[in-house]
């Protein structure tokens, strides 16, 4: 798993200098700790926000981080990197998100995965959608091709 959690982050950091990762769970410092992503400094928010926010910002503006809260993400109103947390990207390492790591496809798939969550479990169906689906497309575009990948296989095998 940490290969997979690597892999994603690096892919990350190659659009984004700031990653956030809330682990809702409690269940992913074993993987935080572990990673060794070169180049990357991981920081926790541990209440000290403010500090953070200013290290990233002013004091290593070049700098790329990799935020860690061992907890759920706090709600908009009380969460003071928010601002910092909209422009950048936010880090999942649950099952779903690992899915939409591994096929390209950017956030708003998310829904459309947890809907379908048996089909990804075969390895051909999603081989079969990854050539039929494209980042650019809509999330309806995504079920029309879950729908076509599901065909496909049951007309084949």
């Amino acid at each position: 798993m940490t290969d997979r959690i690597t892999a994603s982050l690096r892919r990350l950091f190659d659009e984004h200098r700031i990653v956030f990762w809330y682990d809702a769970a409690r269940d992913m410092r074993g993987e935080f700790d572990a990673l060794d992503l070169a180049e990357v400094t991981k920081v926790e928010i541990a209440n000290n926000q403010f500090g953070l926010k200013y290290r990233m910002l002013r004091q290593e503006p070049k700098a790329k981080f990799l935020v860690f809260h061992d907890g759920p993400e706090p709600l908009s109103a009380a969460n003071w990197l928010l601002d910092l947390q909209l422009a950048t990207a936010v880090f999942k390492a649950d099952q779903a998100a690992s899915w939409l790591s591994e096929l390209g496809l950017p956030p708003q798939f998310e829904n459309v995965v947890r809907d379908h969550m048996e089909f990804y479990r075969s390895k051909a169906r999603v081989a079969e959608l990854k050539r039929l689906l494209h980042a650019a497309d809509t999330p309806i575009a995504g079920s029309a091709a879950h729908a076509c990948g599901l065909c496909w296989r049951r007309r084949w095998t």
